[in-house]
């Protein structure tokens, strides 16, 4: 399966239900919805739902006694489980279902049990056969159904146990079984509850290979695995370490969704846990594919702040440094243990050429970014958050930190997130606390709270009270009713938000403030300033809309590059592809190609930066994407 990408596999998913067919030769596995009324049969009350965004419908009871009867004619029956709910929304499929295939003995098989797939019937004889699913309740239990699945031939499986760093958090993955580079099977897998994961309806063969991805984790594979007709093929239990890996204590600031924004050869803070440690040195870097770029900084430490475990320093960066994202790396000798290790605070350091007057803001709220399937989404918003060319990312009312850590770990740009009412207990270890603020320069601050409103509001207070010369002040809220009292003695310019009643775009107190909230969540939004005011905010000019995204689609903004900028070809064309009805001035782009000067044409470079082995060049481009239209820009060599 060498060449294909996630982002790949998951097109090929997302375009229909045929991501769980699998056929070689002339063996098919064919899968059925359980919400296709043609070919589904409901006795007794069945309901038709969407676990918070999921990938497909299902079908739900908490009727004890409904049942979904299914024909087919095949020898291998298969079923497969709807996703459990998790902690921050409901309860998980507590009931029982009793199978029965024909006249033959039926068993009992409960969902708290077992993974989402499910053998039922298997070396039947070759005709057509009936399966009746009955729902057997547990006081108010449910139960949920998402497909049936048949073969008129053997089949195997694959089950294994899957499990990982912070697991409280980790719901599911996306398997791709592929075999001789041909698509097997891209499915959702995981029991949450137990770990369990199962692909069932396999064709037998050598030679298998399994990718498993779970964004904001580690990726696993596995290759040559046997796939053996009539029998489950149990793996060794896979264990996915986390990515990015700092969601701990040991770094207070800055960190991921609080970073340290500022120009070349200024200074700032940094406290993190090291109290026995001689500190050897610091830097920041990042890294584009075979590419490292990276700063050695200048440090002080401040030890009339050091407090037991937590020590903070004065960092400066050298005035030659390129502007950027990067990591933030302490080099720490041990003396107990006599060596030498890294800190790391990913994704903490955003150094900016000149500070935005009129700064651009991308932002969406209350995604319901609980599992593998919705951080693909997100992480989509943050590909288009790239290019669109947004100086910050503003997202209200966020769920599960752990994906949403992982699908925002691609951004180019600092951002914000606060979390809600479905958050994911302990979100403050990725995030930080409920309530802290950022500083994008002297004039251009943004509070990030993650309270409700009618929580106390003097840390607000003071937190803005510090900053009284900054001209444009910005809250990203789980709500917008906070008191008229804060907005108007702040001369608050925005309040972005991800919940809450009223008109989702007005006007708020005195100063006024622009509330710019959530609609849907399926959407994003481009916040535009001028002379210190929200300037747009809305699709095509409208009193509310936001821009729409629904998921399961292409992006609306995105760029294709041909060949691929991987540092090895000299030439290479990026298209901006616009499919909405208007435009995005000064898109950007990131290419990495190999070492030596550049031009292009239908845009403009606008940095060039050469990586510490000497080997390649960073170029950032910029270009405008009018409505509709391609925009290509064609990046070429011009001296070694």
């Amino acid at each position: 399966m060498a060449g294909m990408t996630l982002g790949d596999s998951v097109h090929s998913y997302t375009t229909g239900y045929s991501g769980l067919t699998g056929d070689i030769g002339s063996l098919s596995t064919e899968w059925v919805l359980a919400t296709e009324p043609d070919r589904i049969t409901r006795e007794g009350f069945w309901q038709e739902a969407s676990f918070r965004y999921a990938e497909r419908k299902h079908l739900r009871t908490n009727i004890d006694g409904a049942a979904l009867i299914f024909s087919c004619e095949a020898i291998d029956i298969m079923i497969r489980l709807g996703q459990h709910a998790v902690p921050a929304y409901n309860r998980p499929n507590l009931g029982a279902l009793s199978i029965q295939v024909d006249d033959m003995p039926g068993r009992i098989i409960y969902p708290l049990n077992e993974p989402r797939e499910i053998v039922v019937g298997r070396n039947l004889p070759y005709g057509r056969h009936f399966l009746q699913v009955k729902h057997i309740a547990n006081g108010n239990s449910m139960v949920c159904i998402e497909a049936f699945g048949y073969c008129s031939e053997p089949t195997g499986e694959l089950e294994f146990s899957l499990t990982g760093k912070h697991n409280a958090w980790f719901v599911d993955a996306r398997a791709i079984l592929t075999r001789n580079d041909k698509l097997i099977a891209n499915r959702l897998v995981r029991n949450w509850l137990t770990g369990q994961c199962r692909l069932s309806g396999l064709p037998p063969g050598k030679g298998y290979r399994l990718e498993l991805h779970a964004i904001g984790w580690t990726s696993f594979i596995a290759d040559d695995i046997e796939v053996k007709a009539g029998i489950e093929t149990i793996l060794a239990p896979v264990y996915l370490d986390a990515a990015p890996p700092d969601a701990d204590k040991k770094w207070l600031f800055p960190h991921i969704g609080r970073q340290a924004v500022h120009k070349p050869g200024e200074s700032f803070r940094t406290r993190f846990q090291a109290p026995n440690q001689e500190i050897k040195s610091m830097y920041i870097k990042s890294q584009t594919g075979p590419a490292a770029f990276s700063r050695k900084l200048n440090f002080q430490e401040d030890e009339d702040a050091a407090y037991v475990y937590d020590r903070e320093f004065v960092v400066t960066t050298p005035i030659d440094t390129p502007p950027g994202l990067y990591d933030l790396v302490v080099r720490a000798y041990r003396p107990e243990q006599g060596d030498e290790y890294d800190l790391c605070s990913f994704s903490s350091v955003m150094i900016v050429n000149e500070y935005p007057t009129d700064p651009v803001f991308m932002s969406w709220g209350h995604l319901d970014t609980q599992g593998q399937y919705q951080a693909e989404y997100l992480r989509n918003m943050a590909e288009m958050a790239n290019l669109v060319g947004a100086d910050m990312v503003l997202m209200a009312c966020a769920c599960n930190p752990a994906y949403i850590a992982g699908a925002l770990s691609i951004l180019e740009i600092p951002y914000v997130v606060n979390f809600g009412n479905h958050q994911f207990e302990g979100f403050e270890q990725w995030f930080g606390p409920q309530e802290n603020i950022i500083d994008f320069g002297p004039e251009i601050c943004v509070l990030n709270r993650s309270l409700p409103w009618h929580e106390n509001t003097a840390q607000a207070n003071a937190m803005f009270s510090e900053r009284p010369n900054a001209r444009i002040k910005i809250i990203n809220a789980f709500e917008h009713n906070a008191p008229m009292e804060l907005l108007d003695t702040h001369r608050i310019a925005l309040i972005h938000d991800g919940h809450g009643i009223g008109d989702r775009v007005m006007n708020m107190g005195k100063t006024p403030t622009r509330r710019v909230g959530k609609i849907n969540a399926e959407s994003f939004r481009i916040i535009r300033f001028k002379d210190n005011q929200v300037k747009s905010c809305t699709y095509l000019n409208d009193a509310v809309a936001p821009i729409p995204f629904p998921r399961g689609t292409t992006k609306p903004l995105r760029e294709v590059i041909v060949p691929p900028a991987n540092g090895i070809n000299q030439e290479i064309t990026v298209t901006i592809i616009n499919d909405l009805l208007e435009p995005f001035p000064n898109c950007r782009v990131s290419i990495l190609m190999p070492a030596g000067e550049y031009a292009c044409n239908g845009g403009y470079i606008e940095l060039a930066t050469l990586s510490d082995c000497k080997q390649f060049t960073k170029l950032i481009l910029r270009a405008d994407a009018p409505p509709e239209i391609h925009t290509a820009i064609k990046v070429y060599r011009t001296r070694d």
